[in-house]
């Protein structure tokens, strides 16, 4: 859709102020904005409870951003600041040539999204041209999840709700659509019959940041699992796409792999924490794990018998998101890898067996690489896609309530273990490699 062809746009950022806002929504949208790639009507209106400035709150963007942000100082939670915020909108849609949709970005922790969603729908402000864009978590577990989805459906059906997931959004994450649907070299392989199993993997090499009371209410399981890892694996193994293709089925496509998946109890399942994670929550006892590795395996007669490996972990020795394809082989010195690298230097990479140059039969070791930084200047942020398909009304890159419902369902049985006995929680030297994490059960 051409820049002149998206409708005029009133983005209204609930908690502006926020870190999250103030570290990826603000530079993505100024990014969008250098390109030239919004609405040429648009506005952006941020919430706060504190009387702040525009200045203040756009910092090094109020240059790119300034001219169309205004602030709107209002406590979440009283139900009378909605009327008037409705009011405010209204001014503002008059203002505009056109109908502008409402895009609602509820970037405030989750215990507030619940009750700002009501407050919306309760002021009449969920009509057909209201948009909710949603950050994770969606819940805490599947029941959780069932009455968040419950009750944010009793204001706004599900065609106006944007569930973020930013992994999806990442141009080498849609790129797997493409490198599997429009090569006939992977696509007629991608299956048990020559994959042997798949690893799927996020390093991090930060620790928790100072974020003591935010990690000790999620963990890796909520944080990454389940979220992040089990999309990779539904973008991995559902079926592959053609070359030309309506991106509107991804949901659907995704959901298919879900629903055949589930957590294969009969392999360990680690859970790990690094060494100095208790001092620096200040909990002597906890036991939330900052590492997690955990098998899957798939219902689907597609992949029956591959095991999938999702694995995540903060503190270790690199920062690395990639998914790794390994084929099946009949002798041991075969190359048989393929790997899909997410982040950082995102690309292809195939592991070959090639005959060093020279007058003896000796065999090394080679990749087959495609870079993106070779080819491409720049790759736009996962920000910068998800507020566009949000102003666009595209939905193929946000996780529907049935996605979230399926990956809780999927993690439900290590949440009911762990839930009632912690004592296989390990423990991991900070700087480790996600592999030696991996081989303390």
């Amino acid at each position: 859709m051409d820049r002149e062809e998206l409708p005029p746009t009133i983005l209204v950022v609930f908690g502006i102020t926020g870190d999250l806002s103030q570290r990826y929504l603000l530079p993505a949208l100024a990014e969008v904005c250098k390109s030239a790639n919004l609405p040429k009507d648009f506005k952006v209106l941020g919430v706060s409870r504190r009387d702040v400035s525009v200045a203040d709150v756009l910092g090094g963007n109020k240059k790119t951003l300034g001219k169309f942000t205004e602030l709107f100082q209002m406590s979440l939670d009283d139900a009378g600041g909605y009327s008037v915020l409705k009011k405010k909108l209204s001014i503002i849609s008059r203002q505009m040539d056109g109908r502008p949709q409402v895009i609602f970005y509820l970037s405030v922790p989750p215990a507030a999204v619940l009750p700002i969603v009501r407050h919306l729908g309760q002021a009449g402000l969920n009509h057909a041209r209201h948009k909710l864009l949603l950050e994770k978590p969606f819940g805490f577990d599947l029941e959780s999840a069932r009455e968040l989805i419950a009750q944010t459906a009793k204001y706004f059906p599900e065609n106006q709700i944007y569930r973020i997931d930013h992994y999806l959004a990442k141009e080498m994450v849609q790129n797997i659509v493409t490198f599997l649907g429009s090569n006939a070299l992977f696509r007629d392989v991608w299956s048990s019959r020559f994959i042997e199993k798949i690893d799927i993997i996020v390093a991090e090499k930060i620790d928790i940041e100072g974020r003591a009371l935010f990690y000790e209410s999620t963990g890796a399981l909520r944080d990454i699992i389940q979220s992040h890892l089990l999309q990779l694996a539904a973008l991995t193994l559902m079926e592959p796409c053609t070359g030309v293709f309506d991106y509107a089925e991804l949901p659907g496509r995704r959901l298919i792999a879900l629903n055949a998946l589930k957590v294969d109890m009969e392999e360990p399942v680690i859970r790990a924490q690094y060494e100095d994670y208790r001092r620096e929550v200040k909990n002597p006892d906890s036991a939330t794990e900052t590492f997690v590795g955990l098998t899957l395996e798939s219902e689907d007669p597609r992949w029956q018998g591959v095991p999938i490996l999702l694995a995540s972990g903060k503190n270790l020795n690199d920062k690395l998101t990639e998914i790794r394809v390994y084929f099946k082989k009949k002798e041991n010195s075969e190359a048989n890898r393929l790997a899909l690298r997410i982040q950082p230097k995102e690309g292809i990479e195939l592991d070959l067996w090639v005959k060093e140059p020279g007058y003896e039969r000796r065999l090394q070791q080679k990749h087959l690489a495609f870079n993106y930084e070779q080819h491409y200047e720049r790759l736009p942020d996962a920000y910068e896609r998800v507020l566009l398909d949000a102003i666009r009304g595209s939905q193929s890159l946000f996780a529907s309530s049935g996605e979230v419902l399926e990956s809780w369902r999927i993690l439900e049985p290590i949440q009911q273990k762990w839930s009632m006995d912690n004592r296989d929680l390990q423990f991991y030297q900070p700087g480790r490699t996600i592999e030696e994490v991996l081989k303390l059960v």
